[in-house]
């Protein structure tokens, strides 16, 4: 039986500001504050996802991911889309979208 994926509620660029301020917390106080301030916006669970290192922006809203990557390639940063789509096939190896940008 297929798992359906996590689906948070706040959309990528939501997801990717608060994974970047997780990743870049360098104390106990900084993460708490990223909980106290970020958690409710994002839900607990897509927090505790993205902390553990269970899953990322990308993987959680692959369609927006996409999009933010076709936005990036737009503005000829490739290396950075690239990423993106790559990250997106970790998790959803057969996503269309992603599939056809990754040679």
């Amino acid at each position: 039986m297929d798992r359906k994926p996590y689906a948070p509620v706040s959309g990528y660029k939501e997801l990717k500001r608060v994974e970047g301020l997780i990743d870049s917390a360098t104390s106990v106080a900084e993460l708490r504050k990223v909980v106290t301030t970020d958690g409710p916006k994002i839900g607990y669970k897509a927090f505790c996802y993205m902390l553990g290192g269970k899953m990322t922006a990308e993987s959680m809203k692959p369609d927006e991911a996409c999009v933010a990557a076709a936005y990036l390639e737009a503005e000829g940063k490739m290396t950075e889309a690239t990423d993106i789509y790559k990250r997106v096939l970790v998790v959803h190896p057969n996503h269309p979208i992603a599939k056809s940008k990754v040679k």
